[in-house]
């Protein structure tokens, strides 16, 4: 199960994060806009709109997730920062 994940890209002396998610917490809030959701069990991203839930079906692998075992985006608080 996976508990943190990220993707990054170096070229000579620079890095690049491509990607970065993290556990939900209870704090965990989306905008507008939605953010990305990756499963714990097979890695597949859904958008979500709302934290609202207790557990979801991911549509990928079928299988059913509580929701502080998934992964959000936190790419979008990094950009601001």
């Amino acid at each position: 199960m996976l508990k943190l994940h990220k993707k990054l890209r170096v070229r000579g002396q620079s890095t690049q994060l491509l990607e970065h998610f993290a556990p939900i917490h209870r704090y965990t809030r989306a905008p507008y806009e939605g953010k990305l959701i990756r499963c714990p069990h097979c890695g597949s991203t859904h958008p979500v709109y709302h934290f609202s839930w207790a557990a979801i079906l991911c549509q990928n692998c079928d299988t059913w997730t509580d929701k502080y075992d998934w992964l959000v985006d936190q790419l979008d608080t990094l950009k601001n920062a």
